[in-house]
């Protein structure tokens, strides 16, 4: 491996240790520990918004014998935007867990 390709992957290397340090610790400052019992609330809410746009879908489907109106599928839109926005929240809280930002102590 050329001289600077070596170069190049530490300075990879040093930039990443950098970016996890600074991200455990402002995250950590917001969000210093959690439990697992303190994220299940969470986690229930993400449940929730996603049985409430497959009620919603399956209710409308079995309502109509044609295409849903615009103001139903504006309702729908709102319904699934929630969902995905709850669902990347997770997704976040997840890898922020897996990086080391967050700690999360196990139920006792």
């Amino acid at each position: 491996m050329p001289s600077d390709e070596r170069e190049i992957g530490r300075a990879r290397m040093e930039m990443h240790d950098i970016l996890r340090d600074i991200n455990r610790t402002t995250i950590h400052e917001l969000v210093p520990n959690l439990s697992v019992a303190e994220l299940k609330p969470y986690f229930m809410l993400v449940a929730k918004a996603r049985g409430t746009y497959i009620k919603r879908l399956v209710d409308l489907a079995h309502g109509l014998d044609h295409l849903p109106s615009d103001e139903q599928v504006r309702e729908l839109s709102l319904l699934r935007r929630s969902y995905d926005e709850l669902i990347h929240g997770a997704q976040m809280i997840e890898t922020a867990i897996e990086r080391g930002y967050i700690d999360v102590e196990a139920e006792k």
